[in-house]
């Protein structure tokens, strides 16, 4: 059974409930300097025979430190790719055919937003836990329960639910802090729309009734992602450069894989990350998901008409931290591209929906037009 069909069927698993609020969340989450010399003991409680996944980079950077630690536990490696390129369905299908042909007992997933993904899809469609291991700090895909699919050439095809998230997640600060700096600001511009966008599906969900509602859990976490953000982000990123790994790096490193995962997934993405989908369609835009997403942020403040005073306040730290905060950031994109990316987010990107009401494609350029002219 391919992925595609897997999917097709009525739910993951088949189960169909109504639901008010949900929760979800690893089983385990470590994080530290060395963190990653407990992986053999962790993966001990889940099985004998590992399948490891990742990308060439970031396996060559923690292969020593698995290696042993497995072994020490008696655990196995039954197959070990370091050839994670891109999350695609193909790629997907032939690691869990060659995970089944193994017997693996779990995966290890190691790398970035794109290993990350292609190893939990390809431990669902095994049927076995999962444990993740980060190298970057640009994504959160490393304790959340989806994977974001793919074509060959990076086109976005599909998001599929995991039916549960990570067993073990494993973040190795002394690992992630070697990292190109460029990372952690790619992954507190993601970051940043958490809070926005909780707020907006909470306020679509009370609205509409037509799913479960975020539960208080998700967003206080959502709120606290973005005063870590705000407080913490700059001094994180001074000291990251610096080769210093201090309480700010930590807490901006929780911050990103742990409180950031827990909060969007527990509630959604909605016009920031909406708009996000519709401008890298048009091909006029440059940035890294994360410095895009920092972007549509704001633009998504201001369509909401918050405060004066709160959206300077994320532009101060976008600014801060080295995040876009204009078009002219981005590639200046012509108007017309911008009405496109504007439709495509208002009326044919799903995200839209978790907004409480209809948005036109007029109300997002004229929210941009507020952004680039600073007239809140």
């Amino acid at each position: 059974m391919s992925t595609r069909d897997y999917l097709s069927e009525d739910g993951i698993g088949g189960i169909n409930m109504a639901i008010d609020r949900k929760m979800l969340m690893p089983s385990v989450y470590i994080q530290g300097r060395g963190a990653l010399d407990c992986i053999g003991q962790r993966a001990s409680a889940l099985g004998k025979r590992a399948f490891v996944i990742g990308e060439k980079v970031a396996l060559s950077i923690t292969e020593k430190q698995v290696r042993e630690s497995l072994a020490s536990e008696d655990v196995e490696i039954v197959s070990w790719t370091d050839a994670v390129k891109e999350c695609t369905y193909k790629a997907i299908d032939e690691l869990a055919r060659e995970g089944k042909r193994r017997k693996a007992e779990f995966v290890i997933g190691v790398g970035g937003g794109k290993a990350m993904d292609t190893a939990k899809a390809a431990a669902m469609m095994i049927g076995v836990p999962i444990i993740t291991v980060g190298t970057q700090c640009a994504t959160n895909a490393d304790a959340s329960d989806e994977s974001v699919v793919y074509t060959e050439n990076h086109e976005y095809v599909d998001v599929i639910k995991l039916p549960r998230n990570p067993e073990v997640v494993i973040e190795d600060t002394e690992i992630l802090a070697r990292a190109p700096f460029r990372f952690i600001v790619q992954g507190m511009g993601d970051a940043l729309a958490c809070k926005f966008e909780a707020e907006a599906y909470a306020k679509a969900r009370l609205k509409k009734r037509d799913k479960e509602a975020p539960s208080v859990s998700a967003l206080v976490l959502a709120n606290a992602c973005y005063d870590s953000l705000v407080t913490n982000g700059a001094a994180a990123l001074r000291d990251i450069k610096k080769g210093d790994i201090t309480k700010d790096v930590e807490d901006i490193i929780e911050t990103v894989k742990l409180i950031s995962s827990l909060a969007f997934q527990n509630s959604g993405t909605a016009l920031a990350h909406a708009l996000h989908n519709g401008l890298t369609i048009i091909h006029e835009v440059r940035g890294e998901h994360g410095e895009i997403v920092a972007y549509t942020t704001i633009v998504h403040a201001a369509y909401e008409k918050r405060p004066a005073k709160e959206l300077n306040r994320i532009i101060r730290f976008c600014e801060e931290v080295g995040l876009p905060t204009t078009l002219k950031d981005l590639g200046n994109p012509s108007e017309a591209a911008l009405r496109l990316a504007a439709e495509h987010a208002a009326k044919r990107d799903p995200d839209i929906q978790n907004m409480p009401e209809e948005v036109e494609p007029e109300e997002i350029l004229e929210a941009i037009r507020k952004v680039e002219k600073r007239s809140f």
